[in-house]
């Protein structure tokens, strides 16, 4: 026969009192310490420096790499630390171009371990029509000052979710994040090969040719690079086409045993998803870089029709400020509040990172599927990612960020 265990509750007046006590107690075990003990939170203050909110560099170096695509070497300045990131990810640089501060996210190209030297660069591809790279091409210089912070983004290596096997399948400036898990691969061994698909137009457009080529050689058969053209040159011996399931399992012999690891623009991001359903590849096994912005949305096939010429009013709210600001149909809500130079601040800019998570309360917008990244209890309770909405209607917003 089991024996019956006692138990005695002290019931909800003893137990409070006992809380009061315990106060007492604690207050007395403080004041009986040391006065002079240190208590500096040393962890706090390392990750607040490696993590900083913004980091102040200068431009060291700059490096054209093709016609249309220079690297910037930034070194941080005094009493700024380089932040430390996984390669494969992006910082977001930060910009007042006539007075209006915006954002844009780019992907770091340097090796972690520069960081120890205060160093970190990405490299940038001129756009064509491109408000910030027109910008910068025409600003910045040798000794121009940069702001920014980071480093974002999931498009790195992890032993928990990736295969030892990682094909990156890059286009055109995509192979930006690829060039930092190449370098970091010497000393980090991760992941343990790293097989690298490149698409870009003609042999002139290809960025970090030799160097790429030099990394491979050296890595004992762990790095392998093929190039893809679209418009090849006379003589070009090489792949031709576009990327897709048909070169991939002719380059990559364990193609179903692998994860795959996407930058580009966005027709590759499109194309590749519909190769990948062919192949049968899992999603866990596919990580692609943010979306990023349509530079016209209306060539979408999702957008709603007959809101292409339309222009509303947004109500913005920030804390006790109140402004209307017009808004086109076809910026998104993010674009009209830099317009306006009210920034939120925008990290990733393609609806992934919520960090301008703003509440909508009035009014209708639309997210783009490719870039919804809000949670399902955010979507209930109004919440929006105004980097990747368009307003569909006058809407009312509250902002929790400004630049």
């Amino acid at each position: 026969m089991a024996k019956k265990a006692k138990v005695s509750v002290r019931g909800y007046f003893k137990d409070l009192m006992g809380w009061f006590g315990l106060m007492k107690a604690r207050q007395a075990w403080i004041d009986a310490g040391d006065p002079n003990i240190d208590t500096t939170d040393n962890a706090a203050k390392l990750a607040k420096e490696l993590h900083a909110d913004a980091v102040n560099a200068k431009i060291i170096k700059i490096k054209d790499e093709t016609p249309s695509t220079k690297t910037f070497t930034f070194k941080a300045l005094e009493g700024s630390t380089m932040p430390y990131f996984n390669a494969g990810q992006h910082i977001s640089v930060k910009f007042c171009i006539d007075g209006k501060w915006v954002t844009r996210p780019f992907s770091v190209s340097s090796c972690p371990r520069d960081t120890d030297e205060g160093i970190l660069e990405i490299t940038l591809r001129k756009m064509p029509g491109g408000y910030v790279t027109g910008w910068v091409w025409d600003n910045w210089k040798e000794g121009t000052e940069v702001l920014f912070n980071g480093a974002f983004g999931d498009g790195y290596w992890s032993a928990i979710r990736d295969r030892e096997h990682v094909v990156g399948i890059a286009g055109g400036s995509g192979i930006t994040a690829f060039r930092s898990i190449a370098k970091d691969m010497a000393t980090s061994g991760r992941p343990r090969k790293f097989t690298i698909l490149y698409g870009s137009r003609s042999q002139d457009d290809i960025i970090f040719f030799d160097e790429l080529n030099e990394i491979a050689a050296a890595s004992n058969g762990a790095i392998s690079v093929h190039h893809v053209l679209s418009e090849p040159k006379e003589g070009w011996t090489g792949e031709t086409g576009f990327i897709g399931a048909d070169i991939i399992k002719k380059l990559v012999p364990d193609w179903d045993n692998v994860s795959y690891f996407v930058s580009g623009p966005q027709p590759m991001y499109d194309f590749l998803e519909g190769e990948f359903k062919k192949m049968g590849i899992r999603k866990k096994f596919i990580r692609m870089e943010e979306y990023g912005e349509t530079a016209d949305i209306t060539t979408s096939p999702l957008y709603p029709k007959g809101k292409e010429d339309k222009s509303f009013k947004i109500k913005v709210i920030f804390g006790l400020d109140e402004q209307v600001i017009d808004a086109k149909a076809t910026d998104t809500v993010v674009v009209s509040l830099e317009k306006a130079g009210l920034a939120p601040d925008s990290h990733c800019r393609s609806g992934a990172c919520g960090w301008c998570r703003s509440l909508l309360l009035e009014g209708e917008v639309w997210q783009r599927p490719q870039s919804d990244g809000v949670r399902m209890s955010d979507k209930e309770h109004g919440y929006f990612h105004p980097c990747s909405a368009y307003p569909m209607s006058d809407i009312t917003i509250q902002v929790t960020s400004r630049l």
